[in-house]
C-alpha cells in the first residue's frame, strides 16, 4: 500500500463515519454479531486507538527509535466500551473520531516515501511507519466490516 492508496483510506473511511451520524438510537446501541459489543462501543474502540497513536506513537516515530509495549489491550478496549455505552453521546464519539483523523491527514499531508520507510521498534517487534499504518487501516476495515454487517449494509468501497 503506498502513500497516496493509505490517503485515499483515510478520506474513504471519514465518509463511512459522517454516514454513521444518521443512525437511529436503535441501530448506533445494536450490539454486533458477538452480542457483547454495540455499535457505539466499536466506534469508540476506534477512537480510543486513534487517539493512542496520535498522542502515543506518531510524535515518537523516528529512524532507530525504541517505543514501549502497548498498553494492556483489555483495559484500553474495557474504558472504549464503557465510554461508547454509557458515558457519551453518539456525536461525541463520531466528532472526537472525525477530529482525530483529521490530524491523521494532516500528518500525511506532510508524509512522503521515506517517511513511510522511517524503522522502528515498539517493545521487539520492528516496523514501518508505513507497515504501522496499515496495520490500523486492516483494524479499521475489520472493524467497518463487522459495524455493516450488523446494521446489514454492504462494506462501502
Amino acid at each position: 500500500m503506498n502513500l497516496e492508496e493509505i490517503k485515499q483510506h483515510y478520506k474513504e473511511f471519514d465518509g463511512w463515519v459522517h454516514s454513521l451520524k444518521g443512525l437511529s438510537d436503535a441501530e448506533w446501541n445494536k450490539p454486533l454479531g458477538d452480542g457483547k459489543w454495540s455499535v457505539a462501543a466499536v466506534v469508540s474502540h476506534l477512537l480510543f486507538w486513534d487517539q493512542y497513536s496520535l498522542k502515543e506513537r506518531f510524535p515518537y516515530f523516528k529512524e532507530g527509535a525504541e517505543l514501549p509495549s502497548y498498553p494492556d489491550f483489555q483495559s484500553v478496549n474495557e474504558r472504549a466500551r464503557e465510554y461508547g455505552e454509557n458515558t457519551a453521546t453518539k456525536e461525541e464519539i463520531l466528532d472526537g473520531l472525525l477530529a482525530v483523523r483529521e490530524e491523521f491527514h494532516k500528518m500525511l499531508e506532510e508524509m512522503d516515501n521515506d517517511k513511510l520507510a522511517v524503522s522502528f521498534k515498539i517493545s521487539e517487534h520492528h516496523m514501518t511507519v508505513g507497515a504501522y499504518l496499515i496495520d490500523f487501516i486492516q483494524h479499521d476495515l475489520h472493524h467497518q466490516k463487522q459495524v455493516d454487517a450488523a446494521l446489514g449494509r454492504t462494506l462501502m468501497k
